[in-house]
C-alpha cells in the first residue's frame, strides 16, 4: 500500500505511469491460471478437431525451415495457409497441386503454429522498432483468420464460437481481477473472478460481438444485395448508380464500426469489470473513449504494448533459463546413447535442445524404444506446460491492459476516481482495524452498563 500512495503522488496529474504496474497486476497466480485454463481448453478443442486433417501440406519444408524461410517466390510455401497469406491468387493452384501428393495437416496445428511465429516476430520487431514487420506480422494473423474462414468455413465457425466463448469467460475474470487489483490493491481469487464473469457472460460475449454482426449485417443484406442485383444487364447498372449513395453510407457505418471494434474491444471487458455494465453500456462507453481520447487511448496502448513486449521476453527469456540450465547438468550425468539410433545421445532422443522462441526444439524424427517413447512423451507434456505458462502471461497482460487503460480513460472521460469499481455485496472490503474497532465499543459499552 505505502508503494501505491509514493506512486499516486508521483504520478499527479499524469496517468501513464499507471501502465507500468501491468507487470505485477498480469503475474499474479490468479490470473496466469485462469488463461492457462482457456489456452488448454481450447488446445484440448482443436486438438480433438485436427482428427479431421484437411490443411494441404507441400511437406518440403522441415520445422526449422518453416520457421526461417523468408517464403519468397522462389521456395515451395508448406502449407496452404502460408501461400494465401504470401500469394493469396495461386491458394487454388497450390491446392490442386499438392492434394493429392502432398500431406495433409490439422487446421488448428497449422494455424495455431503460423500465429504463434507471427506473434512472436511482431514482438521482437516491434522492440527494435521495425514497424513494417511488426505490420507485416499483424497482417498476417488477420489473413490467417481470413483464411481460416474461407477455406476451412465449418471448421473456422465452430472453433472461433468455442474459443471466443471461452476467452469471454477467462478475459472477464482477468479483468475483474485486475480492476480490484489496480483500484483496491484486492487480489481475489480465481473463484469470485470466474463467477463474476459466468454471471456476466452474455456481456462479456455479445459486447465485441455485436459490431462484428453489424459489419456482416450492413455489408451482405445491403452491399451484397446491390452487387447481386448490378449483374441484371441494363437495370443493374442504373440501380447501383441510383443507391450509390446508400453503398457510400453504409461503408462509413461499417468503417466507424470497424475501428471502434479494433481500437475498444478491450475497453468493453474493462467496462464490465470495472462498472458491472450490461451489453449496451459496454459498447457506448468504449464508443465514447475511443473517439473522445483517440490520441491518449493510442499512447496508452503504444506504452502498454512496448511494457508488455518487454515484459513477455522477460518472462520467456526466465523460462528459457530454467530449461537451459536444467538440461545442461542433466547432460552431464548421460553418457549413453539411445538404444535405437546409437549415434545420438539418449538425452537429445528424449528431450531435444530447447530454443528460445521454441521451448520444445526441433524433434527428430528417429525411432525409440518403449520407455524412451514413454518418457519423451512425458518430458513433451510438462514444456507444453512451461510454454503455456509463458503464452497465459500474455493473456493476462493484454486483458489486464485493457482494465486498467480503461480506468484511465474513464478518469479523463467522466472524471470518476481512480478507485472506483464496482463491488459485489459479498467482495465489500472490511477496513483491518474494523474487527478491533468493533470489540473496543463493545468493551466500553460494558465498562458502561457496569
Amino acid at each position: 500500500m505505502t508503494e501505491q500512495k509514493d506512486l499516486n503522488q508521483y504520478c499527479g496529474n499524469f496517468l501513464f505511469p499507471h501502465i507500468f504496474k501491468l507487470f505485477r497486476i498480469s503475474i499474479q497466480p490468479g490470473r496466469i491460471l485462469t488463461a492457462f485454463l482457456a489456452v488448454g481448453l481450447i488446445f484440448i478443442a482443436g486438438w480433438l478437431m485436427d482428427f479431421s486433417k484437411t490443411v494441404v501440406a507441400s511437406g518440403k519444408l522441415t520445422q526449422r525451415q518453416l520457421r526461417t524461410s523468408t517464403l519468397t517466390g522462389s521456395v515451395t510455401w508448406p502449407t496452404e495457409l502460408h501461400c494465401f497469406v504470401n500469394n493469396p491468387e495461386r491458394t487454388e493452384n497450390f491446392i490442386k497441386i499438392y492434394k493429392d501428393r502432398g500431406e495433409k495437416q490439422g487446421v488448428f496445428k497449422v494455424w495455431s503454429n503460423f500465429c504463434l511465429v507471427n506473434f512472436n516476430q511482431a514482438i521482437v520487431s516491434l522492440l527494435q522498432l521495425k514497424l513494417d514487420n511488426v505490420t507485416t506480422a499483424i497482417s498476417g494473423c488477420i489473413l490467417s483468420f481470413i483464411w481460416l474462414l474461407k477455406y476451412h468455413t465449418v471448421y473456422g465457425v465452430i472453433f472461433l464460437l468455442i474459443s471466443f466463448a471461452i476467452f469471454s469467460v477467462a478475459g472477464g475474470a482477468i479483468c475483474r481481477g485486475a480492476a480490484l487489483h489496480f483500484s483496491k490493491g484486492e487480489k481475489i481469487g480465481i473463484r469470485p473472478s470466474i463467477k463474476f464473469a459466468l454471471r456476466k457472460f452474455l456481456p462479456l460475449f455479445f459486447a465485441p460481438t455485436a459490431p462484428v454482426m453489424l459489419v456482416a449485417i450492413l455489408g451482405l443484406v445491403i452491399i451484397f444485395v446491390l452487387g447481386l442485383v448490378t449483374n441484371i444487364p441494363w437495370i443493374g447498372e442504373l440501380v447501383l448508380a441510383l443507391f450509390f449513395v446508400i453503398i457510400l453510407f453504409a461503408g462509413l457505418v461499417m468503417s466507424f464500426t470497424v475501428i471502434e471494434a479494433v481500437a475498444g474491444v478491450n475497453l468493453m471487458f474493462g467496462a464490465i469489470a470495472y462498472d458491472n455494465s450490461d451489453t449496451f453500456d459496454a459498447i457506448s462507453k468504449s464508443f465514447n473513449y475511443v473517439y473522445s481520447k483517440p490520441w491518449r487511448l493510442g499512447f496508452y496502448t503504444l506504452l502498454a504494448a512496448v511494457y508488455g513486449a518487454i515484459s513477455y521476453l522477460f518472462v520467456r527469456f526466465f523460462a528459457f533459463v530454467l530449461l537451459i540450465i536444467s538440461r545442461w547438468f542433466l547432460q552431464l550425468g548421460i553418457f549413453t546413447h539411445s538404444s535405437k539410433a546409437e549415434q545420438l545421445d539418449k538425452l537429445v532422443a528424449i528431450w531435444p535442445r530447447p530454443e528460445f522462441f521454441n521451448f520444445l526444439g526441433n524433434g527428430i524424427d528417429i525411432s525409440r524404444n518403449l520407455t524412451e517413447s514413454i518418457a519423451a512423451f512425458i518430458v513433451y507434456l510438462e514444456i507444453l506446460f512451461i510454454a503455456g505458462l509463458v503464452i497465459s502471461f500474455a493473456i493476462s497482460f493484454y486483458f489486464s491492459a485493457g482494465s486498467v487503460i480503461y480506468c484511465l480513460l474513464r478518469n479523463k472521460v467522466d472524471n470518476i476516481a481512480l478507485e472506483d469499481v464496482f463491488i459485489e455485496a459479498e467482495q465489500i472490503i472490511v477496513p483491518e482495524n474494523a474487527g478491533q474497532s468493533e470489540q473496543s465499543n463493545q468493551t466500553e459499552n460494558n465498562e458502561e452498563t457496569e
